[in-house]
């Protein structure tokens, strides 16, 4: 009997302490919105997946390159050319839970773009830079000039227990082409609650119980 009791306490207070951690993850192909149809842009309507510019760097692992029209390859035929000065927002809104314990996220853009996470700009657009090839310098097209966030720049304005909003805000400086790509993942590990940390002692008397039960 004593054996026994002290098994159920040992595996009931290990099974309820072991929780796996959680992976969100975000990508301009999944459920970015954009405000250019308030903006009196023509040709504006909802996100859509385009062809990239030949002079871009190959999407981000699990996104695409976006925008409000098809503004990326110059070759298509109902390709539209994005007046210089413009700038269009493109949002993505996703829930966490936990503790946050990892977070990254990368960014493309033609010609440039700001970042903003939950409304606090993390990153400004370079305007009135070089433009050899899309921005010369961070945020840009290329693989030189991607925007690469960690944990410490993200983890200040990210609720870790609700919604969240991430914003790019992409500027047409020069050129033709125009457009977006962004891949983030967010890990969050579940917080124990008070009454979990009573059932972890019963696992850890039970652990006890049991080894001084052999040692006798």
């Amino acid at each position: 009997m004593f054996k026994k009791l002290a098994c159920i306490l040992a595996i009931s207070g290990c099974f309820l302490i072991a929780k796996a951690d959680t992976l969100t993850t975000i990508g301009s192909s999944t459920a970015t919105t954009n405000n250019s149809s308030t903006l009196g842009i023509p040709n504006a309507g909802a996100t859509q997946v385009i062809a990239p510019n030949s002079a871009w760097s190959s999407p981000l692992a699990g996104s695409n390159w976006v925008s409000f029209a098809n503004t990326g390859s110059t070759s298509n035929p109902d390709f539209y050319t994005v007046p210089n000065g413009t700038g269009v927002t493109f949002s993505e809104t996703f829930n966490l839970s936990g503790a946050l314990i990892g977070a990254t996220l990368d960014v493309l853009a033609d010609d440039t773009a700001s970042v903003a996470v939950n409304g606090t700009t993390i990153f400004n657009a370079n305007l009135g830079g070089s433009y050899p090839t899309c921005s010369s310098q961070p945020i840009g097209c290329l693989s030189s000039t991607e925007g690469i966030f960690g944990l410490s720049q993200l983890q200040p304005y990210l609720n870790s227990n609700g919604a969240n909003t991430i914003s790019f805000t992409v500027y047409q400086e020069a050129g033709s082409s125009y457009g977006l790509d962004y891949s983030g993942a967010f890990s969050t590990t579940a917080v124990p609650e008070p009454g979990t940390f009573v059932l972890m002692g019963c696992g850890l008397v039970g652990l006890a119980l049991l080894m001084r039960r052999q040692l006798a």
